[in-house]
């Protein structure tokens, strides 16, 4: 396996130096490149770097909390001792994601000479030792000297391409180039659990404009689910008003919590941002306004029907929302979904792609701009109570040691919405920033 990545900087005297300490989605380059090893499974991180250009990037690297007592700054390639087997060579204008780099750098391990991304030419490259000095140099000239290294390698049946799976890695050669490789950047984050109408086309499309204001400056994902959660609760409250007018405010609130909630795992996947903290407290905040609305609504049938029997039926929806979170939520702790188990991974797989945001929002608007409120209710009571109930007879529950934290967050039933990635990914670790 692939236990270091050189992190090699372009020549001062070369345009692309200019670039280093330019934010991109709101880290610098090189910052950027250092997390995004990290996050990838790579302990020892190198950076190749003048002491000119040292003195600038320690200072931006040091900001970041997690890279402590993982990087090493070299001057030179006479000063890499490169490791046995191969090493990763990285360029800090190439932006790659983690997940795809992680699963990249296993599959390169095992192929002869250099390794490159197929369909790349600029990185990331799997590097065997006695090549790496050699390939460092060659980034040392930019772009332009790894694009030459390349053909060289290419010409001498010395380079194998290996697939490279997830979103494409994006270069930034000029500032040009920023907005274009951010908006890219951005239409990553979108989940295949996104609903087709409502997620797709209203709630990403309004919070990636957000995003890219946001991560520019200090806002953590915490800061945008505490908002989230205070907009949704004050939305239910409008909608326990009878008014066109409250409805109307109480539905523009709550969708834009759901907006926001989208906002703060565009952040936290962006920036890096991960925590256990941020991982509970995304996801219960976003239960709390599922209920909160449910509970409104049936304050509101009950009021202006003066019929208090409707409470039992509020009372079955919030089963239903709180037992498909409850049991899709253990499950999204499990690793991945517990794989020993085929039927009930396969299950999971198939529920959890019904599982967005659409089904619960169109039914709040449909149902409380008609004037019909109380089918709301009984929408959730019937829907959310079956989907928990299927879920727990196809796939039962995974044994408590099973229980671990994962790359993804699973999904969640129709009746709420999916258990959400947010500011808490799963893929975060217990050092990581809140």
């Amino acid at each position: 396996m692939i236990e270091t990545a050189i992190v090699v900087c372009p020549r001062g005297e070369l345009p692309e130096a200019a670039m280093l300490g330019r934010r991109v989605a709101g880290l610098g380059l090189l910052t950027r490149a250092l997390l995004t090893a990290r996050h990838a499974g790579i302990e020892r991180l190198l950076v190749v770097a003048s002491p000119a250009q040292q003195c600038e990037l320690r200072r931006q690297v040091a900001i970041d909390r997690c890279l402590d007592g993982h990087v090493q700054w070299v001057d030179g390639v006479s000063e890499i001792v490169p490791p046995a087997g191969c090493s990763t060579v990285m360029v800090p204008s190439v932006i790659l994601q983690a997940d795809a780099l992680r699963a990249w750098r296993v599959r390169a391990d095992t192929a002869d000479g250099v390794a490159i991304p197929a369909g790349v030419e600029v990185g990331p490259w799997a590097v065997p030792s006695a090549l790496v000095g050699a390939c460092v140099a060659a980034a040392r000239e930019g772009l332009a000297g790894l694009e030459r290294f390349h053909q060289m390698l290419r010409s001498q049946a010395r380079a194998r391409a290996v697939p490279w799976e997830g979103a494409a890695p994006q270069v930034v050669r000029s500032a040009r180039d920023v907005p274009g490789v951010v908006q890219r950047m951005l239409r990553t984050q979108r989940s295949a659990e996104d609903g087709p109408i409502v997620d797709r086309f209203v709630n990403r499309t309004i919070s990636e404009r957000i995003t890219r204001v946001a991560v520019r400056g200090p806002v953590t994902p915490n800061q945008v689910t505490v908002a989230s959660l205070l907009t949704g609760l004050l939305g239910a409250w409008l909608l326990a008003h009878a008014s066109f007018a409250a409805s109307v405010s109480g539905l523009v609130l709550f969708q834009f919590s759901v907006v926001l909630d989208h906002v703060d795992g565009e952040i936290a996947r962006l920036k890096f941002q991960f925590s256990r903290l941020g991982k509970w407290l995304d996801n219960v905040s976003d239960h709390v306004v599922d209920l909160a609305v449910i509970a409104c609504v049936a304050w509101r049938v009950a009021v202006a029907e003066e019929a208090w029997s409707v409470l039992p039926l509020g009372i079955a929806a919030a089963a239903g929302v709180t037992g498909s979170f409850a049991v899709v939520f253990w499950w999204s702790l499990a690793e991945r979904h517990t794989s020993g188990n085929e039927k009930a991974r396969r299950g999971a797989e198939t529920l959890g792609s019904m599982a967005n945001r659409d089904g619960f929002c169109l039914a709040l608007w449909a149902t409380l701009l008609v004037g019909r409120p109380a089918w709301f209710l009984w929408t959730l009571a019937i829907g959310s109570n079956v989907y928990w109930v299927v879920w727990l007879a196809v796939c039962s529950l995974p044994a408590r040691g099973e229980t671990r934290r994962t790359s993804t967050a699973a999904a969640c039933g129709p009746g709420p919405h999916r258990v959400s990635t947010g500011s808490g990914e799963a893929e975060a670790d217990a050092h990581k920033p809140d």
